[in-house]
């Protein structure tokens, strides 16, 4: 059985409740914070996407499922929430909130000074942002890299468990 219909039916519902989930953080205006909270729920969506189309996989094939096709259905589905996830990031950055970018880094000067003041003696907030925007395209690959990685990651440990060969 192909793994590609449930790549993509369980992408675009992982990768759906993962831009509801940023439009509820954007329209609190919680989308500047990177706590704990937020990587934790941001996990969850991942993980209940991955085990909910691994599961839907091995229903569809008589209750038999390899680790192999476990893997491909994570990362596939990591993959598809990951280009999701960029198109709701370039909206954002680009359309919704053009000076996202901007006052991203502008409470990144404020934390670094926090945590080391010695810091803006020897480089203003201006030196910090035009010193840092131009790096801001990171992200873009970024984001993939590590929607990648932990789709892997959370498709080997569930993959473990959901596998059942005849």
């Amino acid at each position: 059985m192909k793994t590609s219909k449930f790549i993509y039916q369980f992408g675009l519902l992982t990768g759906l409740v993962n831009v509801i989930y940023g439009v509820m953080r954007f329209t609190l205006g919680t989308h500047y914070e990177n706590d704990a909270v937020s990587q934790v729920v941001g996990a969850v969506i991942l993980i209940g996407g991955i085990v909910l189309g691994q599961i839907a996989f091995r229903k569809e094939n008589n209750g038999l499922v390899s680790f192999k096709e476990c893997l491909r259905i994570g990362v596939g589905i990591g993959l598809v929430t990951a280009v999701i996830s960029l198109a709701y990031y370039f909206l954002l950055t680009n359309l919704v909130e053009p000076d996202f970018n901007i006052k991203v880094l502008e409470i990144g000067y404020a934390t670094t000074i926090e945590s080391n003041p010695e810091i803006s003696s020897q480089m203003t907030q201006q030196q910090f942002i035009d010193n840092s925007l131009p790096f801001m395209w990171i992200a873009y690959p970024a984001i993939i890299m590590v929607t990648l990685f932990f789709s892997l990651i959370f498709s080997l440990c569930t993959g473990i468990l959901i596998k059942r060969s005849e």
